[in-house]
């Protein structure tokens, strides 16, 4: 039984990759932002063999990643952090805010670079760290270009830059970081003309996580394991 944390794990493809894990027996920590529901939880729970551990965080807020770190030293060694958590706010030229930017870049990319931070570690030899990235922080693919989607790339190729530093900085214990698109994922934030269900995305996204090897620390991938151009 593998130990996993999954941030954002109460709903979309967080939940998704929650049911995955729980089915195939390992023990999933899943985080979930202090008073949001986590109602998706009980089914899964209660039918897999594995075990589910709700724990409380806000990426916003340094107390509660700090809480976070401290509550899960006892939990023992994390096999696979997955950084999945994030959000969006879709503002379009001509009505771009301040407050928007930063609110996408801190949970998008300050949020996860200070909780990997904090529970480095608790990481296992070996581990793996897994950010979940989005096809439009590839700068040469320039994907959606005339969409409403600034804040939200721009934060995404922070995120990607950070794991490809950390690759460096974590090589020595063995631990392979990844940035992974998920497409285009029928969720709240993907919508219902998505192509790809939750469950088809978090069935591929588990199987490229298991299969990545050292060699490929700090790159950046589809959720079939492919290569995606910086």
């Amino acid at each position: 039984m593998a130990t996993i944390l999954i941030t954002g794990a109460n709903r979309g493809l967080g939940l998704g990759l929650v049911q995955q894990y729980l089915a195939q027996g390992h023990h999933v920590l899943a985080t979930h932002r202090p008073g949001s529901s986590t109602e998706g939880w009980k089914g899964p729970a209660k039918n897999a063999s594995g075990q589910l551990t709700p724990v409380a965080l806000d990426l916003q807020d340094d107390l509660s990643i700090e809480q976070c770190a401290q509550g899960l030293k006892a939990v023992g060694p994390i096999d696979i952090m997955i950084n999945n958590a994030g959000t969006t706010n879709h503002q379009p030229l001509g009505s771009w805010t301040r407050a928007a930017f930063i609110d996408s870049y801190q949970s998008n990319a300050v949020g996860p670079a200070l909780l990997i931070q904090a529970l480095r570690d608790n990481l296992a030899q070996g581990a793996r760290v897994i950010q979940l990235s989005s096809g439009l922080a590839s700068i040469a693919e320039n994907i959606g270009a005339d969409g409403p989607f600034e804040e939200y790339a721009m934060s995404k190729v922070a995120l990607n830059l950070l794991t490809h530093r950390l690759a460096h900085k974590l090589a020595e214990r063995g631990i392979i970081t990844a940035a992974i698109s998920p497409g285009w994922v029928k969720t709240d934030m993907g919508g219902n003309d998505a192509p790809t269900s939750v469950e088809q995305a978090a069935q591929a996204i588990a199987q490229t996580i298991e299969q990545l090897q050292l060699e490929q620390s700090g790159g950046f991938f589809d959720s079939e394991g492919a290569p995606i151009r910086w």
